[in-house]
């Protein structure tokens, strides 16, 4: 079995994207790939932060997907 897991932040806009150095894909793009090349969803965990408008370098909100492959 293989088990990967991506961590997707919001951006100041609520779009959350796949969080890393070069990483701009949308969530939902990147799930909708990773299911169709055999993924599933394992496990999620969300966590929420405080407003990056009034804090811009306070933990933000993530969602933490870990999907698995047989």
């Amino acid at each position: 079995m293989q088990v990967k897991t991506f961590t997707y932040r919001r951006n100041f806009f609520g779009t959350y994207r796949k969080q890393g150095p070069l990483d701009s894909q949308k969530m939902d793009d990147h799930i909708a790939k990773m299911l169709n090349e055999g993924w599933e969803i394992l496990s999620q965990t969300a966590t929420s932060g405080e407003s990056i408008v009034l804090k811009p370098f306070s933990k933000r909100d993530t969602i933490t997907i870990t999907f698995r492959r047989n």
